[in-house]
């Protein structure tokens, strides 16, 4: 590069802001992109009324803050022709767009670091990646109509699951560990109940009575059944009209069904660990072997943790709910895209009651 360019980054609150910033903390140590100036900028991508990304917004950003290029890291899924679009390329806008749920579960920080720096090297060099000496081992580069010039985007080869691997990083990008946290009015309904079997010996002889594929039976029902609570109660299920497509809106219902699974299959875990802790603590081993009328080993707990588990997970289910409506909101893709196209919204309400000031990107509040 004979001169520096300024790259305006322009990322989603949440798992793509982070793994930006990973990206550039990981870049500060290694130089070797030194002529690329990267400024990051934290906001939420709004959406046209067709669900697609409103990129005349995110250029009239760029060029207020003359930028040579943009890169776009947005959570919200992209396709063409079937394919599952990980990174689009327009070279006339000097622009590039990375799906991060595209990239996939795991290696999310190292797959952006690859998708972005080939795109601002194909940007650059006005060539599409894989071109010349460049090579890229994580897709595959397609060429695709544009109105405003040459344009290609890379999707996953052939060989690899594209839409499998795309529900896979919404789910990601959910970040269902962090939804555990913001359910501890569930936890405590669930701790609470289930603490009766580590006092009740009824329990004991229930759990030794039941045989190992009963009690996975009794799992998956009080697992699935909080699903579907969480599910109807918090309206997560999405229509077509609602997000886009039948096909869009299976793949966020995929993706939701999926969260609640992981949420509540580790909140279960959680559950289990601490009774099975607490039963260790509190029941003596030959009080046990009295009630139960058998020598006792550790699978004696881990049974009576297994149970109460289970028993506490249906305590948990009944009214289950989020903290507060925030997390709620912000649990799942659908929610998120629905609060961009109402930023959107207020946003214009604003611009045309006040032409002349700056509202934002997302309607006055900048993230």
């Amino acid at each position: 590069m004979d001169r520096e360019f300024h790259v305006d980054i322009f990322a989603d609150p949440g798992l793509p802001m982070k793994a930006v910033e990973k990206v550039l903390a990981a870049r500060q140590q290694d130089e070797t992109e030194a002529d690329l100036v990267l400024h990051h900028k934290n906001r939420r991508i709004p959406l046209r009324d067709d669900g697609t990304l409103d990129m005349e917004t995110v250029r009239e950003w760029a060029r207020r803050d003359e930028a040579d290029f943009m890169v776009i890291v947005t959570e919200i899924p992209r396709s063409a022709g079937g394919r599952v679009k990980m990174v689009g390329l327009h070279f006339a806008e000097g622009a590039a767009i990375i799906s991060l749920p595209a990239l996939g579960w795991s290696n999310v920080v190292k797959n952006l670091r690859a998708a972005m720096f080939d795109s601002l090297d194909a940007l650059v060099a006005e060539e599409a990646p894989g071109s010349g000496d460049r090579r890229i081992d994580y897709g595959v580069v397609h060429e695709q109509d544009s109105e405003t010039g040459r344009s290609v985007y890379i999707a996953s080869p052939w060989w690899r699951p594209g839409r499998l691997r795309l529900v896979l990083g919404m789910v990601r990008t959910n970040e269902p560990l962090a939804a555990v946290t913001k359910m501890s009015g569930v936890l405590a309904a669930a701790a609470a109940t289930g603490a009766f079997g580590i006092f009740y010996s009824s329990i004991w002889e229930m759990a030794y009575a039941l045989s190992p594929v009963r009690l996975g039976l009794i799992t998956v029902s009080v697992i699935v059944t909080m699903v579907l609570w969480l599910l109807v109660g918090n309206r997560l299920w999405e229509r077509p009209r609602q997000v886009g497509s039948p096909a869009e809106t299976a793949l966020y219902n995929a993706s939701t069904v999926v969260t609640l699974l992981v949420t509540v299959g580790l909140l279960y875990a959680v559950l289990f660990v601490g009774i099975l802790v607490g039963s260790l603590v509190v029941i003596e081993t030959g009080f046990m072997a009295t009630t139960i009328g058998v020598e006792v080993s550790v699978w004696n707990y881990v049974d009576i943790a297994w149970l109460s588990a289970s028993m506490g997970t249906v305590a948990g289910a009944l009214g289950s709910n989020f903290d507060d409506t925030d997390s709620i909101n912000e649990l799942t893709h659908g929610r998120r895209q629905a609060q961009r196209f109402r930023q959107r919204q207020k946003a214009a309400e604003q611009a045309s009651v006040r032409p002349g000031e700056d509202a934002g990107p997302d309607g006055g509040r900048r993230e």
